[in-house]
C-alpha cells in the first residue's frame, strides 16, 4: 500500500454522511455472546442522522419484546418482562460499543457512516484498486476506516466497508458493513456486523426494508413505562 492524501477521502466520507438525514427501516437481528445466541426476527430501527436513534424488537404478537432508545442526552431501556423504563447512564450502550463510546458511533454504524472527525490527525494508505486505509488520530482515540470504490449506483464513490475503534490502544468494537444498496440516492449497506471483542459479542443487523431520508417525528425518540398487567 502507498501513502495518499487523506483529505479528498476524508471529503468524500463527509459528503456521504452529510447526505444521511435519517432511516426507518425493519431488520432481523441477530445477538451471539459466546456461545449463546438470541434472534429477534423483526426489529424496528430508526435513525436521527447521527442525533438520536430507536431500535424496538417486536413478539411474533406485534408486542414489544425489547427497546432501546438514545433521544440525544440519556439512553432509555427497556428489557423483555419488565414494563418499567430503565435509565442507565453511559451504559446503556457499553455491552456492544465498550466503555467510554457515544451513542453517536452506533448511529453513523447503523447508517454505514465514520462518524465526524474534524480535529483528527489522518493519515492514508491505498492500493492500486482503490482500497484505502484511513486512520484518525485524536487524543486517545484511533479510528480506523477500511473504503472501497461502491459498485452502487451510478457514481464511483468510496463506501466504507468497516471501521474499527479503539481507545488507548485497545479495540472497543469492528464494525463490517456489507450488501449495499442505493435507497433514495444515498448507499446503505444492508447487512452491518458490529463486534465486541473483549465481551465475545456479536451483532448482526440486516435491513429487510428501509427508507431513508424520510420525515421522522420527534415522538420516535420517546420510551415510557408500559402500564401493569391490573391496569391493562
Amino acid at each position: 500500500m502507498t501513502a495518499a492524501p487523506a483529505r479528498p477521502l476524508i471529503e468524500a466520507l463527509e459528503r456521504h454522511r452529510q447526505a444521511f438525514e435519517g432511516l426507518k427501516a425493519v431488520a432481523s437481528v441477530e445477538v451471539v455472546k459466546g456461545i449463546r445466541r438470541r434472534s429477534f426476527d423483526t426489529v424496528g430501527v430508526v435513525v436521527d442522522a447521527q442525533r438520536r436513534l430507536r431500535m424496538e424488537a417486536y413478539g411474533p404478537l406485534g408486542q414489544t419484546v425489547m427497546a432501546i432508545v438514545w433521544d440525544g442526552r440519556e439512553v432509555l431501556l427497556r428489557m423483555p418482562g419488565e414494563d418499567k423504563v430503565k435509565r442507565p447512564g453511559p451504559a446503556g450502550l457499553e455491552r456492544l460499543l465498550g466503555q467510554g463510546a457515544d451513542p453517536s458511533e452506533l448511529c453513523a454504524l447503523l447508517s454505514g457512516n465514520v462518524p465526524e472527525t474534524a480535529g483528527s490527525d489522518a493519515t492514508l494508505l491505498c492500493r492500486q484498486d482503490g482500497g484505502c486505509v484511513l486512520e484518525l488520530r485524536q487524543g486517545k482515540v484511533l479510528r480506523r476506516a477500511r473504503t472501497a470504490i461502491s459498485s452502487a449506483g451510478s457514481a464511483q464513490e468510496p463506501q466504507v466497508v468497516s471501521y474499527e475503534f479503539y481507545r488507548s490502544g485497545k479495540l472497543l468494537f469492528e464494525a463490517r458493513f456489507d450488501r449495499v444498496e442505493e435507497i433514495s440516492s444515498y448507499r446503505l449497506p444492508m447487512r452491518i456486523v458490529i463486534e465486541n471483542p473483549e465481551r465475545n459479542l456479536r451483532m448482526t443487523i440486516h435491513y429487510t426494508e428501509a427508507e431513508v431520508n424520510t420525515p421522522i417525528g420527534d415522538d420516535a425518540f420517546s420510551l415510557t413505562d408500559e402500564p401493569a398487567a391490573a391496569d391493562r
